[in-house]
């Protein structure tokens, strides 16, 4: 192995078995030892990512951090992945691998030339490759090379802009996590090798343009992946998800094939959509447009009265939308009888919305943990200026169009698992049990009753999200019991979605934007369609594989979600930089011995530094409150008001202070 250390990082563990790693040579790792048949890090060697402050440090560790002094933290720093030595003061003895791989700098003018200024601060000189054609203001993206105990040595990579480009803070985000923002020339161009011939497609498949169909998303939605349709008679549900059948048009190997999975996901940011797939088939070839026939896959299944599902069929069929309706509408329509001027459509959506409740019992019933959580939504002008800030919300049409995708793609998963094929299932593990039991003391210490009793069972967690939902609390409590859940992650293994109560779970419904969904539709085509040439060897190739694709798809996923954050909270404090001095109002959300975490009414999230305090304040962990000397007190979940400070848009940050509610001079934002 290249570096056996990265590997017990990798594992989280302290030993790694001798089969596993091959002949090792200790010569080469001063920090491990060897005891027949492991390979083991030192009793005083710790592993793990560094959290490097301007004067200190921390190794962030399971149970707790560890501190490390400045003069202790060597050349390492802010995210390296280093073995510490445990000791009086402990010390960083080795950088195991750098996190350091590259840098979003602007060009600036200097009397002897031009220079780089980073934007993030790295504590080393910077040097830079000449490269030609560069001008003050230029924004680039730097490769590391090298670095050492003073300089860190780099390359020019890219070119991302200029500093007056209206869109530029975005595209620095964009490619600090090198997301590929457009298309290479190859595959735009295999574009036009992609010919179907439909007529002789549709011979050999399920005929449905004859079936009522629609499909329901967000109003600015273009790729339109899934569309319903659902008959009652005799007490029986007949549903049909229809999916687009991406995997028809994009074939493995292929430049589009390996393009889609090296992104893995569409990244669905604040005021762009970077897609998988080229708008060619995303938008347009792929999405089931209204009145025009498309290649689909279709979940056919029979529910009875109680919303179980008693026969199913995987076809391969083609569609006819006969709508393209907007949640907006159809929650009109559900909530306020507004017509649609369309019956047979009304009464197929009230069938729907029925069944979709029937649904939610069921889930509700084997375990499923209703979560509320905030997102953000953002009105963004042609400018790209942000107008307004809103947190998204749920209602029955989006349920609706939840309860239908889940059904199908458990049905898939159960039939993939049954059938013993090779999936990609979609799993979410139990949670921690030592990170659960903390977060239960925390809401117990908010005053509510908590069962310790069942600890890891989903019944005391429901309980708690369901009595907590209509108090001031909710938010607090919610996001206390989420962050004690592990991550969901796709597998190749099945195992249970904790958070749906699911014994068997995969992504069936989007194949447009997530390659897990599109691999999917593959091996359905080639296992369960009996498409492939050689079943006993693409068996074989397609076991083999999906471990890998799971931990990709899985950790390209994790950075897009952490890109449409950074994003969203950049257009969080651009829409607030013209506000500082303005009032909010909001609740105390989280809390550090450095100040606490506030939200506003609109969802907006900033921090409150205990130097913007009135009086010198201590955290009392037990009480969940900071204690003034004065005796005022500050509590988890307290409603406040406070005033905006500052706005930093270069860190992504803003700081509030906590006003008196005494003051009213200045104008409250509701």
């Amino acid at each position: 192995m290249e570096n056996l250390y990265l590997e017990f990082y990798k594992q989280q563990t302290r030993k790694l078995h001798k089969d596993e790693v091959g002949e090792i040579n200790l010569d080469d790792y001063a920090y491990l030892i060897y005891e027949e048949p492991y390979y083991m890090l030192n009793h005083d060697i710790l592993i793990g990512r560094l959290d490097r402050k301007k004067k200190f440090g921390f190794l962030r560790q399971e149970l707790k951090d560890v501190y490390i002094e400045y003069q202790n933290l060597s050349d390492a720093m802010h995210d390296d992945i280093v073995l510490v030595k445990e000791d009086v003061e402990p010390k960083v003895v080795l950088v195991v691998e750098r996190a350091l791989k590259v840098l979003i700098a602007t060009v600036k003018k200097h009397k002897k030339g031009l220079f780089f200024e980073p934007e993030t601060f790295i504590e080393k000189r910077l040097v830079v490759d000449e490269y030609q054609g560069l001008v003050s203001g230029h924004v680039v993206l730097l490769e590391v090379e090298s670095i050492d105990k003073d300089c860190v040595y780099a390359c020019v990579k890219k070119v991302i802009g200029h500093i007056n480009d209206p869109d530029i803070s975005t595209l620095k985000i964009v490619n600090q996590y090198q997301w590929p923002e457009k298309f290479s020339p190859e595959v735009m161009e295999s574009l036009k090798d992609i010919d179907i011939d439909m007529k002789e497609e549709m011979k050999q498949r399920v005929d449905l343009t004859k079936d009522l169909i629609i499909t329901i998303d967000g109003k600015d939605a273009k790729d339109l992946d899934d569309a319903i349709s659902l008959t009652y008679k005799d007490n029986l549900y007949h549903i049909g998800v229809h999916i687009a059948d991406v995997s028809h048009y994009v074939k493995s190997g292929s430049f589009l094939d390996i393009e889609a999975y090296a992104r893995s996901t569409s990244a669905y940011l604040a005021d762009r959509v970077i897609p998988m797939l080229p708008h060619l088939l995303s938008n347009d070839k792929c999405s089931l447009n209204p009145n025009e026939i498309k290649l689909t896959l279709s979940c056919m299944m029979t529910l009875d009265d109680t919303g179980k599902v008693i026969d199913y069929k995987i076809q391969k069929t083609f569609i006819k939308s006969d709508r393209r309706m907007n949640y907006d509408e159809v929650n009109k329509f559900l909530n306020d009888g507004k017509s649609l001027s369309d019956k047979p459509i009304e009464d197929m959506l009230t069938n729907m919305n029925e069944l979709s409740n029937k649904l939610k019992i069921i889930r509700k019933k084997r375990g499923e943990i209703e979560f509320e959580s905030s997102e953000l939504g953002f009105k963004i002008d042609k400018n790209g200026k942000v107008t307004s800030v809103y947190q998204r919300t749920t209602d029955d049409a989006e349920e609706l169009i939840e309860s239908f995708m889940l059904i199908a793609n458990e049905t898939v998963a159960y039939h993939m698992y049954k059938s013993e094929l090779p999936a990609l299932y979609r799993i979410h593990e139990k949670p921690d049990l030592v990170k659960l039991k903390n977060a239960l003391q925390m809401v117990s210490r908010l005053g509510f009753a908590v069962n310790m009793k069942n600890l890891g069972k989903p019944e005391p967690l429901q309980a708690l999200t369901k009595k907590t939902l209509d108090t001031p609390y909710s938010y607090v409590v919610h996001m206390l019991l989420l962050r004690a859940m592990q991550k969901a992650k796709y597998s190749a293994q099945k195992d249970i979605h904790y958070g749906l109560g699911a014994t068997y779970y995969a992504h069936f419904t989007s194949p447009i934007r997530r390659y897990p969904d599109l691999m999917l539709h593959r091996m359905i085509h080639l296992f369960v369609l009996g498409e492939a040439n050689d079943v006993k060897k693409q068996l074989y190739h397609y076991n083999a594989v999906m471990p890998d694709i799971a931990k990709h798809t899985s950790d390209q996923e994790r950075k897009a979600v952490q890109m449409e954050r950074d994003v969203a909270k950049l257009k969080s404090c651009e829409f607030m930089n013209d506000k500082v001095g303005t009032y909010f109002k909001a609740i105390i959300s989280q809390m550090m011995p450095s100040g606490m975490f506030v939200k506003l009414d609109n969802g907006i999230e900033g921090f409150v530094p205990l130097r913007e305090l009135d009086d010198y304040y201590m955290y009392n962990e037990s009480l969940l409150t900071f204690i003034g000397r004065r005796g005022k007190k500050y509590r988890l979940g307290d409603p406040i008001k406070v005033e905006l400070l500052s706005v930093d848009l270069l860190e992504k940050k803003m700081d509030f202070g906590i006003i008196d509610k005494k003051k009213t001079k200045k104008k409250t934002r509701r």
